[in-house]
């Protein structure tokens, strides 16, 4: 079908399609979307089973988990490459390929040598490892150990316009901190979303000269993720991204003494220190600050096992119909990469990552062979984007924007599709993000003419707006949406909202993230043409995507 709609579709026939594209997206009335006869057999090019197709591959065992940096990734690269290929887009890479390379420095703990003591004059314990505590390698030097006092400095933030300032009267230099995960509650979604960061934190206290940080998880996170999630990946590889200099990026090399600890682990710290847990976790639950020296201090050693790899993100273009507007960007983005082999239920050790992310993979291959169909192209060029090394940190998006192959000002928007759940038939779709600029309107066009409900975030305590590639774009100031398949079901049977946490406690990050999961054909369909749809309306707009007044984000990132 698609090679003979490649021979019917003429240039007349998307001219109209756009003029009708862009006459609908500037209709005032939402709930009255009509963009002609002529869009419907675009859209009727996204089929469920070509997304399902490429989903086979891309989870096959012979994948081996696509881990960033091994010959499996490449292979995944290379499928992702010839598609684009066949669909003709322009290369975006290194040297007019396809293909943007990136060095890494990988750095994975010797597990061997993970060693915690807590110190009070006479008294020393010993912490357990995988009991008490976890760490990975780090990017400095090999070998480490480091000695220091220990301060409690509440969440670890700075937020101004909270007046909140976990650092004020405490003096923290040559000093390991000892901080809460997350942010605190009265923090607004976005706020708490943005502090949160682990990364944020770790470049505060190194900026006040802290040479360690103990994570100790709230009772909201450790409900959240049980501490047993955390093993299976302990002793896994991390990886950053060298600079020219050949240093790693934000590798936190000051930062010698980190680890997270147990609840076990937080008790053995606060009950050596002379402090109750419970109340210190309460206190700060409710919105108090109070940072103090816990009079005790820690040794941390450990040995990391470091080498240099390479992998690289998979970049093509379409370029744009319109001579003033080709050479503003809106771009597609989904992760290739998973986390491997490690080890997995019953014996099976390859995390496929069926729907993280080789269902995002295939959306957007499906999305870029309908877009590559179309003459003319749409306005504005569209890039697409398979980024390596999200589960490493988002490091191939990262470099992505540090080392853009167009001017970083000429990208307008970035869609990111990470780990749809398409295994029911999906009726609604989230958007996070969309409500901090006017990608939300375009959101909303879309998904009503197709038919899918626009919900929000039902879990904003998740805090995902930051959790994915999506944010790489936003903390250069670039609106950008990551799209979510829902959880309503448009079988009265099903519940959806059960499906995607089952999914969510029982297959993330697991070896039964595999093909033997449900997948739907229909939601499929609904969710992948509503991605197509939006990507059209933010190409085609007179005006870019732009961030609305007063947004967090925006004043942030994008001040002027």
């Amino acid at each position: 079908m698609r090679a003979k709609l490649r021979k019917e579709m003429t240039k007349q026939y998307f001219l109209l399609f756009i003029l009708g594209f862009l006459a609908s997206c500037n209709n005032s009335d939402s709930n009255n979307v009509s963009f002609g006869a002529s869009t419907d057999p675009l859209l009727e090019l996204i089929k469920g089973k070509n997304v399902r197709q490429h989903m086979l591959i891309l989870a096959s065992d012979e994948m081996k988990g696509r881990e960033a940096g091994t010959d499996n990734y490449d292979n995944a690269a290379d499928y992702v490459i010839q598609n684009f290929k066949n669909y003709g887009l322009k290369a975006l890479g290194d040297d007019s390929t396809f293909t943007q390379s990136i060095r890494f420095l990988e750095s994975r703990l010797d597990v061997e040598t993970a060693k915690f003591s807590l110190h009070k004059d006479n008294t020393k314990i010993d912490l357990i490892f995988r009991d008490d505590f976890i760490r990975s390698g780090g990017f400095g030097d090999i070998n480490e150990e480091i000695s220091a006092p220990m301060v409690f400095v509440g969440y670890g933030i700075v937020a101004p316009e909270y007046n909140h300032d976990d650092f004020a009267g405490i003096e923290v230099a040559n000093k390991i901190l000892v901080m809460l995960s997350g942010a605190p509650p009265g923090f607004s979604t976005d706020q708490r979303a943005f502090y949160s960061s682990s990364r944020g934190k770790a470049q505060v206290a190194i900026s006040r000269g802290a040479v360690g940080i103990i994570t100790l998880r709230t009772p909201v996170d450790q409900k959240r993720r049980p501490w047993a999630r955390y093993l299976p990946g302990v002793g896994s590889p991390g990886m950053r991204w060298l600079d020219n200099d050949n240093q790693p990026f934000q590798g936190h090399q000051e930062l010698k003494g980190t680890a997270t600890v147990s609840q076990s682990g937080a008790e053995k710290i606060f009950g050596l220190s002379g402090y109750d847990l419970d109340k210190i976790f309460s206190f700060h639950e409710e919105g108090g600050i109070n940072s103090f020296e816990m009079d005790i201090s820690a040794t941390l050693s450990r040995s990391s096992i470091q080498r240099e790899v390479n992998s690289a993100n998979v970049i093509g273009y379409v370029e744009g119909s319109d001579p003033e507007l080709r050479n503003q960007f809106l771009i597609y983005t989904a992760h290739l990469d998973h986390i491997g082999i490690r080890t997995g239920k019953e014996g099976d050790d390859i995390h496929n990552g069926a729907y993280d992310n080789a269902a995002g993979i295939g959306s957007i291959l499906e999305i870029a062979d309908s877009i590559s169909i179309m003459n003319p192209a749409p306005r504005r060029s569209i890039i697409f984007a398979a980024v390596t090394a999200e589960e490493k940190g988002l490091q191939g998006s990262s470099y992505f924007v540090k080392n853009p192959p167009i001017p970083i000002e000429n990208l307008v928007a970035n869609i990111n599709i990470d780990m749809p759940y398409l295994g029911f038939p999906v009726a609604d779709l989230h958007a996070f993000g969309a409500e901090h600029s006017s990608l939300h309107d375009a959101v909303a066009k879309a998904s009503d003419y197709i038919g899918m409900q626009f919900t929000p975030d039902p879990l904003p305590e998740e805090v995902r707006f930051v959790r994915s590639d999506q944010f790489s774009f936003v903390k250069e100031g670039i609106p950008a949406v990551a799209l979510k398949a829902g959880t309503i079901s448009s079988d009265p049977s099903i519940d959806g909202s059960k499906e995607l946490d089952n999914f969510l406690k029982n297959h993330y990050h697991q070896s039964s993230d595999d093909l033997d999961l449900p997948f739907s054909e229909e939601g499929t369909e609904g969710f992948v043409r509503t991605a197509l749809l939006l990507g059209l309306i933010v190409a085609d707009e007179d005006e870019k995507p732009t961030w609305n007044k007063g947004d967090f984000f925006g004043d942030k990132f994008s001040p002027n």
